[in-house]
């Protein structure tokens, strides 16, 4: 036998013996991978949540691993109401060589629910469509990004969403005090649509963004005792920063969020509006705010104002939430909305 051809046929055998223990490799990683879901979803069981679907299937030989759950549903029974979270198919894909990182897919969208206390009406979230990637600390802890399509959220009246971001990074350790962030959120929302125009303003807001840290820890319980506990331990919620555009209205903050006594939201923020004229005819216009003190308020705010950076007007000054109040500077906007618990 010529030496090329036996070159040739040992190279053959190399790459059968090669494809062979990359195939068994690949099937008993699959194997492992559909097990350590179902031991994932066990173990959640510690921390009151419930995982569980209908099927499960691990595809993508030989380049990728495709886990896909039918009927994907997750329950947070730490809290009382539960809320709970609904995906018709929910799929992860993951490199051979890469674990810690795995792109989402939801193509039928997802939904959730938060039952009203005492059974008045829940809070409903839907989205059309869901793509995103989560990746996985090594020592715990780990990063979700989601962007959602044509979402709504129903309450007593229905939000739209054209389309939208969000951000989720839960630290390695748990908090261990008041400072300690248990976890941080931030949402881009664009063509935010309400159920109804606000006067000048109109009913769509162009792009609303935000970024929140919560801090301290949340105990499991009924919803009003889990926050009575977080706001006794002197859990806060940092805004860390906003950013609004919604016509000819503008604004950036950033502050801190508490609750009172009475379970009520109290805070202060600093940063810049323009636009302002606008919200205090809407607010005239929507019967929260009597035309003579918004017309003090116009007298007021306009002292406060100076040039921006593109040359309109805008107001730099402190945005506070305190005894039910509203104040924007000095002027009284009137009464916040009211959280509802019980």
């Amino acid at each position: 036998m010529r030496r090329p051809t036996r070159l040739g046929l040992a190279i053959l055998a190399a790459l059968l013996v090669t494809a062979g223990a990359y195939s068994a490799y690949w099937f008993v990683v699959a194997g492992r991978i559909k097990g350590g879901v179902a031991a994932w979803a066990q173990s959640a069981h510690a921390e009151k949540i419930d995982v569980s679907w209908r099927e499960i299937r691990v595809s993508g030989y030989p380049a990728r691993f495709l886990v896909e759950l039918e009927a994907a549903t997750l329950r947070d029974n730490g809290l009382i109401p539960a809320p709970e979270l609904r995906a018709p198919l929910l799929s992860g894909t993951a490199w051979p060589w890469d674990f810690a990182n795995w792109r989402l897919a939801a193509p039928d969208g997802f939904s959730g629910e938060l039952i009203g206390p005492d059974g008045r009406k829940p809070l409903k979230m839907r989205a059309r469509a869901a793509d995103g990637a989560v990746s996985i600390e090594p020592e715990g802890g780990w990063k979700l990004w989601l962007r959602s399509q044509d979402a709504s959220v129903d309450a007593a009246e229905q939000v739209r969403v054209s389309s939208a971001d969000a951000w989720v990074i839960v630290p390695q350790q748990p908090p261990g005090g008041h400072t300690d962030p248990t976890v941080a959120l931030a949402i881009n929302a664009r063509q935010v649509r309400l159920p109804a125009p606000i006067g000048p303003l109109g009913d769509t807001i162009d792009d609303l963004d935000f970024g929140v840290t919560v801090r301290g820890v949340i105990p499991a319980g009924k919803l009003a005792q889990a926050m009575a506990a977080w706001r006794d331990s002197g859990g806060t919620i940092e805004l860390d920063n906003l950013k609004l555009r919604w016509g000819a209205l503008g604004a950036t903050a950033t502050g801190t969020i508490a609750l009172d006594q009475d379970l009520q939201p109290i805070g202060g923020f600093s940063g810049a509006i323009q636009g302002y004229d606008q919200i205090l005819t809407a607010l005239v216009q929507s019967g929260h705010l009597r035309p003579t003190d918004a017309g003090l308020a116009r007298i007021a705010l306009t002292m406060l104002a100076k040039a921006g950076p593109d040359g309109r007007p805008e107001i730099r000054t402190a945005f506070t939430i305190q005894n039910g109040q509203m104040f924007l500077g000095p002027a009284k906007l009137g009464q916040a909305p009211r959280l509802t618990w019980e």
